[in-house]
């Protein structure tokens, strides 16, 4: 029988609970707790986890091997977990680590490998225990027990906790993430990558870091590799005009361009091959988004603007002079068009074509956008754009190249026939119609002061609007120390802003509870999605409907481009356990009603 003279506070918690730690020593708000027992509903080929919470009055050590405290010993506490059910391998543990926000409080973020974490006393910490639920998993009732034991110095262990998680897996499969119909695009920022392991740009090295983080990607139902083929088409995010925390956001080029004795340009498309080869190993691939061609960013003040003068828009092309040895940059439009003429021609060859997308970021004048197109249609006429909108006129008269729209989500809501009629329209002429957050809205969004079930939302709304996904445009961008400082920029950009992964030491990326909730926001669309083409119409429509009610708070999706009087929970539940109650409710109505 378990005992407890340390007088710990244990129990589980929701996947998606999130809570901080601050200056005051206390948290904002208390985590909701469930006791010695939790329910877990899943499918089949699902990702679901649980969180074990701890406390207690004095310092202690969490592990779940054998490390002790650098000082020596203190109070240690083992976690062992067992699912007999389950095969190996699909229960993994993790001990949530903190970052500060930009409130300068700690906030639970990170998954930590190690299965180590030093706690000071009365700071909540997080156990986060993930399940994969295999595919031939039997449907019914699969019980795990989790168990806590306490240590100090040499004496023998005491079992001062035992849990049970009741997994209850129903008899419906989820597809595969790469066959997953949510359209995921998060954005990736390789070069940072190589800055921040240390390596060589586009080296050996880089390709197998960015291979890994590939794997993540994939995971998590990525549809998109971003391709970056000109210099600096962001300006660095104007890093440069940051003195306070001087962080290396610049962007650099994957196409190789070099100049031979008789002047003719060469083009080396060797690295761009290495990235899709490692995007379709992973399944990412069904989108290639090109950054640098159209609606560059400038910083005039600055020095980061034309490089070429006669050119519509700010393109910036590296190189190499065959003769001299030297670095220069094209200057003459007629040599950017034969850039964007052979890079059209490479995806031509390799059959890919139709799944190019130019990417222009937030274009803010309509004539100039049209302008930039103009002069890319004369030299290479098969390519199609996806367009990432925050004003309006974009979304009222489109070029006609535009083939995906990417509204920010509050004005996808502004107007809800608008928004159906261009759904419509794009999905005729073959295209998508997703939506993103970035550093505004400030809810619903994925900020690391965020509740966790905002990220989870995503997943809902997706359906409700009828669009095809999300789009964000970080993954793993990070200022210039990550794991000291997250927050940058702040107030105007929130603490994880930039990122949903951190840079690992071993070269892995470190996954956090909001890439977590992402993927859960996707598995809960693909569930919906299966009631949606499973059930009949009508019973498809009344389950969809009362899921909803957990979720939703407000009759009108318009009140989502209301950011005037921002208060969550007028708009959609705040609690995570609504959550879990709209997914069992999809979750049994799948289930065939023979096996009762």
């Amino acid at each position: 029988m378990a005992t407890n003279p340390f007088k710990l506070q244990i129990s589980f918690s929701p996947a998606m609970t999130k809570s901080d730690w601050g200056v005051n020593k206390n948290p904002a708000e208390p985590a909701q707790t469930a006791g010695r027992e939790i329910d877990l509903f899943a499918a089949r080929n699902e990702v679901v986890g649980v969180q074990l919470r701890l406390a207690a009055r004095q310092d202690f050590v969490l592990d779940h091997s054998n490390w002790l405290h650098a000082l020596g010993f203190c109070l240690r506490l083992r976690l062992e977990t067992s699912f007999p059910s389950l095969p190996a391998g699909a229960v993994e543990c993790f001990a949530v680590g903190y970052v500060e926000g930009d409130d300068h409080r700690l906030w639970m973020e990170y998954f930590d490998r190690s299965g180590y974490a030093e706690v000071p006393a009365q700071r909540p910490q997080a156990v986060y225990i993930r399940l994969k639920i295999p595919t031939d998993a039997a449907r019914g009732l699969h019980e795990g027990q989790v168990r806590l034991f306490s240590q100090y110095g040499f004496e023998d262990e005491i079992l001062v906790w035992d849990g049970a998680i009741h997994l209850h897996v129903a008899a419906v499969n989820l597809p595969n993430p790469r066959d997953w119909s949510f359209h995921l695009n998060l954005w990736q920022h390789l070069t940072s990558i190589a800055r921040f392991h240390r390596v060589p740009l586009w080296s050996e090295a880089h390709f197998e870091l960015i291979d890994r983080y590939y794997q993540v990607l994939g995971q998590m139902g990525q549809k998109c590799v971003s391709i970056v083929a000109t210099e600096i088409p962001w300006s660095g995010q104007r890093c440069f005009r940051d003195h306070t925390y001087p962080s290396y956001l610049f962007e650099h080029a994957v196409v190789d361009v070099s100049r031979d004795a008789s002047g003719r340009l060469c083009f080396d498309y060797s690295k761009l091959e290495h990235l899709l080869a490692l995007a379709a190993r992973h399944g990412i691939d069904r989108e290639i988004d090109i950054f640098g061609l159209v609606n560059i960013w400038q910083d005039e003040s600055y020095g980061f603007g034309k490089v070429i003068a006669d050119a519509p828009d700010a393109v910036r092309i590296r190189c190499y002079d065959q003769v001299s040895g030297a670095i220069t940059y094209l200057r003459r439009a007629d040599e950017l068009s034969q850039f964007i003429r052979s890079l059209h021609d490479y995806f031509k060859e390799k059959d890919l074509l139709e799944r190019v997308r130019l990417e222009a970021d937030e274009p803010a004048n309509l004539e100039a956008f049209k302008a930039s197109l103009e002069f890319i249609h004369q030299a290479a006429p098969g390519f199609r754009y996806a367009v990432s909108i925050d004003h309006f006129e974009f979304m009222q008269n489109p070029p006609a190249e535009v083939r995906d729209f990417i509204p920010i989500l509050p004005l996808l809501c502004l107007q809800p026939n608008l928004t159906e009629r261009l759904v419509q329209q794009t999905h005729t002429h073959g295209g998508r119609m997703l939506y993103y957050v970035c550093c505004w809205p400030p809810i619903p969004n994925n900020f690391i002061h965020s509740p966790l079930v905002e990220t989870e939302l995503f997943g809902w709304l997706t359906y409700f609007l009828k669009v095809d996904g999300f789009e964000r445009w970080d993954f793993c961008l990070w200022p210039a120390d990550p794991w000291q400082r997250v927050s940058w920029r702040a107030p105007e950009w929130k603490a994880g802003d930039m990122f949903f992964v951190l840079p690992g030491k071993d070269g892995v990326p470190v996954e956090t509870l909001r890439s977590e909730a992402l993927r859960s926001a996707i598995q809960d669309y693909e569930l919906l999605k299966l009631v949606e083409h499973s059930l009949p119409a009508e019973q498809a429509s009344a389950v969809i409907a009362a899921a909803f009610k957990y979720i939703l708070r407000t009759a009108s999706i318009e009140d989502f481009a209301n950011m005037d009087n921002p208060r969550p929970e007028t708009l959609y539940s705040l609690d995570p356990q609504d959550y879990q109650a709209a997914r069992r409710l999809l979750l049994e109505a799948l289930e065939p009603e023979e096996q009762e």
